[in-house]
């Protein structure tokens, strides 16, 4: 079909060719009217392959059949020299350009057939020249026809070189989301995952700025997450007041107005696809591009699928590894970095941990005579001071029912001794407001039994049971100064 603009004028210029020497010769119509007829021929070829269903093949089969209709025209015009050169060289270019060196030399092939066919039945005479003003005419034709040669030719490098570019951006988009995914994955938590996966992008787009903040869905103004790749702190804060006035757009892109820098930015909503948060995709361009929107939304997509798988993930996991009542880990996974301990200690000689074992004193007895809801009360309390004075490297669990452990990974005895001094100083002074099964509040005091064990004084297999064995050691020698009977007093000291 590209062929359409050259063939046009080919069959146009002809026609006026043989207008020119139907008036030269006095032959009038006996020229004229076949030369009309010939004009008809493009339209007539553009109709059959627009409605083939095979266009392209069609358009071979018209060109060929234009050669056959210059080859036998030549031989109408006598073979004038100019113009059967002309005709000739235009009936290849165009076969050239668009089927290749075999197309132009079947065209060739016909043309000649054509040429001498029309010969027969005309009889052969060769005119080689007409006039000064014929041939200026012809040469005209001639330079107009291959600069629109070349036109078409240009136009349609210039659309394929356009088709590359975008389908090479369609990878660079394929591959972005296609890594994303294992991007995602590998994140330890939702901060590092909007960060590795805002850089990820930023890596494949490197002229593009990216930004992502996620809103809590109950609390609009609060953003619990955001994260940035491509932007300086001036762009990130000039982003979030943006966020206002975009709330109420919740599914499809939107194009912000352009910035005093020339910066486009598009936004996206992330809120359908996330169930904690209100969540949302800046993309800052160097061009206007309304392709754009389309590409936001799909990042926006895996980012907001990603983002909620790793929110369940994480949900379960923390459910997996702590304990239900007090929040703390639980036996499982203490076991597990215990063993990692071990096995770090086998390792390397020199990298030692330590072992605190607690139990909380008459835990029975609260239960007995308060109900097991007063001693839920009081475990949830010693877990919560603990909490207050154990470092982020220490492993905090509960144990068991009213036993508590901390690993101290990377130390030795004297970070145990002195987490058992800091709790046997100040636990005591700690109150517990319980609810009894009876409607009542009863204050107790929190005690613990406390051993503690490292490596740098046992085997490392041997250190959480030489701890236990010194916490029940604590526990009997507590138990053997004089202490009441359970009950005798409204505020049992525990």
């Amino acid at each position: 079909m590209a062929t359409i603009t050259p063939r046009i004028f080919a069959f146009c210029h002809t026609f006026g060719l043989t207008v020119w020497i139907a008036v030269v010769e006095g032959s009038g119509w006996t020229l004229i009217l076949p030369g009309i007829l010939l004009l008809l021929w493009p339209g007539v070829a553009y109709a059959l392959a627009a409605n083939a269903q095979n266009s392209k093949r069609a358009e071979f089969r018209n060109l060929l059949f234009d050669s056959l209709l210059f080859g036998f025209w030549c031989s109408v015009l006598d073979f004038y020299v100019l113009a059967t050169i002309t005709i000739g060289l235009a009936c290849l270019m165009n076969n050239l350009v668009v089927g290749g060196l075999g197309k132009m030399l079947v065209s060739a092939v016909l043309f000649i057939i054509a040429a001498m066919i029309g010969s027969v039945l005309t009889g052969f005479t060769f005119r080689p020249y007409v006039s000064n003003n014929l041939d200026i005419y012809q040469w005209a034709g001639a330079v107009v026809y291959f600069l629109t040669i070349g036109r078409v030719t240009y136009s349609q490098n210039r659309q394929i070189g356009h088709s590359i570019s975008e389908i090479k951006f369609q990878n660079r988009v394929f591959h972005a989301l296609l890594d994303l995914g294992a991007v995602a994955n590998r994140a330890t938590n939702i901060h590092s995952l909007l960060d590795d996966s805002l850089n990820h992008l930023h890596t494949h787009f490197p002229d593009y700025g990216f930004a992502v903040f996620l809103l809590e869905r109950q609390r609009s103004e609060v953003t619990r997450y955001a994260a940035v790749a491509g932007l300086s702190p001036k762009d990130e804060q000039r982003l979030k007041p943006l966020l206002s006035s975009v709330h109420e757009q919740r599914e499809h892109p939107v194009k912000l107005p352009q910035t005093e820098q020339g910066e486009n930015l598009y936004i996206t909503p992330m809120g359908g696809r996330l169930s904690l948060y209100e969540g949302w995709l800046f993309l800052q361009a160097p061009n206007r591009d309304d392709g754009l929107e389309q590409i936001l939304s799909l990042f926006a997509d895996q980012l907001a699928t990603a983002t909620e798988n790793k929110l369940l993930h994480l949900e379960l996991k923390k459910t997996a590894e702590r304990d239900g009542l007090t929040g703390l880990y639980n036996r499982g996974f203490l076991e597990s970095a215990l063993q990692m301990s071990i096995q770090g200690k086998a390792q390397t000689p020199s990298l030692d941990f330590a072992v605190l074992m607690m139990d909380v004193d008459r835990l029975k007895e609260v239960n007995d005579q308060y109900g097991h809801v007063a001693g839920d009360q009081l475990i949830a309390s010693v877990a919560q001071y603990l909490q207050l004075h154990c470092r982020g490297s220490d492993v905090l669990a509960r144990y068991g029912g009213d036993e508590f452990v901390i690993l101290f990974p990377s130390a030795d005895l004297t970070a145990a001794k002195r987490m058992a001094s800091l709790i046997r100083e100040n636990l005591p002074d700690q109150r517990c407001i319980i609810d009894t099964a009876s409607g009542e509040r009863e204050e107790l005091a929190l005690h613990v039994s406390l051993g503690f064990a490292s490596s740098s004084e046992a085997p490392a297999p041997q250190v959480f049971a030489l701890a236990d064995e010194r916490m029940y050691e604590d526990k009997s020698h507590r138990r053997k100064p004089n202490t009441g009977e359970p009950g005798t007093t409204s505020k049992p000291s525990l």
